[in-house]
């Protein structure tokens, strides 16, 4: 039906005299309404698609007035009988999704079980990849840093991916060659990853570079020889048991970094660099010009100056250039630090 307006107004006379009148005819009841013989026709056609006339070729007009109760009875019926199909249409469809995820995801699955490399070339690509494998990691991520210490933005990044998947609940293993323990900055490293969960070992040989996602993902250097060649993403399942099988070799050959750092007796000497960082410490100097004149980054910094309180047992950065002028390490008297 229409709005209400002008031709829901003319539908309702139209239908009061279909309703009233057997000998009616469009001409007479245009007549009769003062209407058009074209906008009564229009008016019918309305009501014909409600169900309230109905065409009848015998009778004069054309149509026979229908009760609105049996119209809406129609109506009804007609609407239930569109339910009733869409109702089985969706059921067609729930069936063929179901087919479809018995009979070929598997299929899907079993070509995904093919040996996939995918070439990358460049240290961008491989960080990007890096990132993808930490969001795609379900269960446990293994690593294996065989190469040269990396600089503290590449250190930085490592640690928040690592972060990243200890927080959503994924296993990590990591695995280090004995020199990256034995720098100070690695060694915050290292220990920001022990304390937040993962779990640290370090080895003297690693045979290269390796991270190997759950059982269907890994990546590997292009040539352990040259790091600048990139690397090889190898997705699928054929190749990752081997690569499991190395990293478990290296990990069962490697001490726990956290056994080490925590059960020795506490190494109490500082290095030049730290003597300096105290020095600048003690006279107040702010953290981001002290990580400037380090070179380092401030959240770098921050772990070497919590590596040195902890291995000179004090507390605070004053308290460790007295240490260390008590030890001789500082020539001169320190005296209460300036504001920065």
């Amino acid at each position: 039906m229409s709005g209400r307006g002008v031709p829901y107004a003319l539908d309702q006379r139209v239908y009061e005299i279909a309703s009233s009148a057997t000998t009616w005819t469009v001409a007479s009841m245009s007549q009769q309404l003062g209407a058009a013989e074209a906008a009564v026709e229009e008016a019918l056609a309305r009501l014909a698609s409600v169900g309230l006339v109905r065409p009848a070729p015998a009778a004069p007009g054309g149509y026979a007035a229908v009760a609105p109760e049996v119209a809406l009875t129609r109506l009804f019926g007609q609407e239930e009988r569109q339910l009733t199909q869409q109702l089985a249409k969706l059921a067609e469809t729930r069936e063929a999704i179901t087919s479809v995820m018995r009979d070929f995801l598997d299929l899907r699955t079993t070509r995904r079980r093919t040996l996939q490399v995918e070439p990358l070339p460049t240290e961008g690509l491989v960080a990007e990849f890096l990132d993808g494998a930490a969001g795609l990691a379900r269960r446990e991520a293994w690593w294996m840093h065989a190469g040269g210490i990396p600089s503290v933005e590449a250190l930085d990044e490592m640690l928040l991916r690592n972060l990243g998947m200890l927080g959503a609940g994924i296993a990590v293993r990591a695995l280090f060659l004995h020199r990256h323990a034995g720098d100070p900055v690695m060694a915050g490293y290292l220990r920001d990853l022990v304390h937040a969960g993962a779990e640290v070992r370090i080895a003297t040989h690693l045979p290269q570079q390796m991270l190997v996602v759950d059982q269907d993902l890994a990546l590997v250097p292009a040539d352990p020889a040259d790091p600048g060649r990139g690397a090889w993403a190898v997705h699928g399942t054929e190749l990752i048991p081997t690569l499991r099988a190395i990293h478990e070799h290296c990990w069962t050959l490697a001490t726990p970094f956290a056994r080490q750092a925590d059960g020795a007796a506490p190494d109490t000497t500082a290095s030049p660099v730290e003597d300096v960082l105290v020095r600048l410490l003690a006279e107040g100097v702010k953290d981001d010009a002290i990580a400037r004149r380090l070179g380092v980054s401030t959240r770098t910094l921050s772990r070497m100056i919590s590596a040195l309180l902890e291995r000179l047992g004090v507390q605070t950065r004053f308290q460790a250039a007295l240490e260390l002028h008590r030890r001789g390490r500082l020539a001169d008297p320190v005296t209460t630090p300036r504001a920065a």
